[in-house]
């Protein structure tokens, strides 16, 4: 920024060293070709003008004001016309340029009233109408001074305009990793928390018949073996996406309702039976709203064995027409299974809001807990 006033201030400097030497040179000659007077205050005041062409973007009204004093003076001294009354209309496109046509008509009227009425009173007629003839260079001055100050506008526009829209795009950037982030620590939550909790119980029931009963532990380190196996699974892949980072990785797990029963046998290895229903016809769900379902049952069934202490659980899966309806209940300890919220019921009901529906968790007025997401089909999130 400083460079840039410099270097403008270099050029003023040149344009009033150029203006002054050219119109002293040039002025003398028509002195001298019409045997007019141009005296050492004539080149005063052609100095004074130019010195006004160094300070106009400073001070562009006190150039225009001192301009016309030095002009009407020089007019009012019968000295020769020439390229010093140039300088006036430099000083109003500068005006011009930098305060648009409106504010400037006043202080030009001023102007060239006051070399009008100079020119009146040196009682040279000539010199009267060549000042009237300069109210139309005038006009061209302020026209293109307020054109440079709309393009100028402009384009500070447009550049303002591809700022905004850069850092909109940077915001929208940053605003994606932060969702997928979110997304991505749900996935490891949900796929830890329900496989460390199966294990957790399996390996209970094992330890507590091994001893009496070693051919009933079978079962249970099967199931252990089973669903570490999936955990690590899907683990794996979404370490994958998150050391690649790239889309040639693949997503992140993305279960759906293809893989209920699977995900509802885990449960029942653990000792919790568990009931489905699903009604309705089965359509091609979107795949954000087939794995939103899908997690909010897992975690409602990790809930139910980690929680409740239920007995029996059942899940219940609604097909309609523009939406799927998922209702997990139990029979176990209700309010009191989950005493504080905790990152499970509020990821729940920020998955079904992610796809545009809705999540509701609660105790059962009967006893138990209840689960029920609503996610629409249609404008549902990729």
């Amino acid at each position: 920024m400083a460079d840039c006033a410099t270097r403008r201030l270099a050029l003023d400097l040149a344009l009033a060293v150029v203006y002054t030497v050219v119109s002293i040179v040039v002025t003398r000659g028509i002195a001298e070709a019409d045997d007019a007077p141009f005296d050492l205050l004539a080149h005063v005041l052609v100095v004074a003008i130019g010195a006004t062409l160094a300070l106009r973007r400073r001070w562009p009204l006190g150039s225009l004001a001192a301009s016309t004093v030095f002009l009407v003076v020089y007019t009012l001294r019968d000295y020769p016309g020439g390229p010093v009354y140039l300088a006036l209309l430099i000083v109003i496109y500068t005006l011009a340029s930098s305060r648009g046509w409106r504010p400037v008509i006043v202080p030009v009227l001023l102007s060239l009233g006051a070399l009008l009425a100079a020119s009146v009173v040196s009682y040279d007629s000539k010199v009267f109408w060549i000042h009237v003839g300069f109210v139309g260079w005038t006009a061209a001055a302020i026209f293109l001074g307020d054109a440079a100050l709309n393009r100028r506008n402009y384009l500070a526009g447009l550049e303002q305009r591809a700022r905004d829209l850069e850092e909109s795009r940077e915001e929208e950037a940053r605003r994606r990793v932060a969702e997928e982030r979110l997304r991505i620590a749900r996935d490891l939550h949900d796929v830890i928390a329900h496989g460390i909790t199966t294990i957790h119980m399996q390996s209970g029931v094992a330890a507590h018949v091994l001893d009496r009963h070693p051919e009933a532990a079978g079962p249970a380190l099967r199931a252990i073996k089973d669903v570490s196996k999936q955990t690590l699974a899907e683990l794996r892949a979404t370490l994958h996406l998150l050391r690649e980072g790239n889309e040639s990785a693949p997503l992140a797990p993305t279960p759906g309702l293809d893989r209920l029963e699977a995900l509802v046998e885990t449960t029942r290895r653990a000792g919790v039976p568990v009931d489905v229903t699903v009604q309705g016809e089965r359509s091609v769900l979107p795949p954000a709203v087939d794995v939103t379902a899908y997690r909010i049952v897992q975690e409602s069934l990790t809930n139910v064995m980690r929680h409740a202490s239920a007995a029996h659980a059942e899940v219940a899966v609604i097909h309609a027409p523009d939406h799927v309806e998922i209702e997990i209940t139990d029979d176990g300890r209700g309010a009191s299974a989950a005493p504080t919220p905790g990152h499970g019921i509020t990821g729940m009901r920020e998955r079904a809001e992610m796809v545009g529906g809705h999540l509701e968790a609660g105790p059962r007025p009967g006893g138990g807990f209840r689960v029920q997401a609503t996610l629409p089909l249609v404008g549902s999130a990729p």
